[in-house]
């Protein structure tokens, strides 16, 4: 799953994910930042809204550094690795 797909299509991208798991669709899934329970992560401030795409291509700051990753991950990375098109 990528995240700008999740951001720019969160109810398809929620669907096909319940679809994998085979489990059915609740229109809570899009709604998740609505919960009342408890969380306890660092996390705990974006568990309570909804997804927002700020940081999109932020990632794109550390790229000088990420070379031997992205090689590493291939297809994965999502981005084409040094010396591609």
């Amino acid at each position: 799953m990528q995240y700008e797909d999740l951001v720019t299509d969160l109810e398809g991208e929620v669907r096909r994910l319940l679809a994998y798991c085979d489990l059915p669709f609740e229109e809570q899934c899009l709604r998740f930042y609505e919960t009342e329970r408890v969380v306890q992560t660092v996390s705990s401030d974006q568990v309570r809204r909804p997804l927002y795409a700020d940081a999109v291509d932020q990632w794109r700051n550390f790229e000088p550094w990420l070379g031997p990753l992205k090689e590493a991950l291939g297809d994965l990375a999502g981005v084409p690795a040094s010396g591609e098109a």
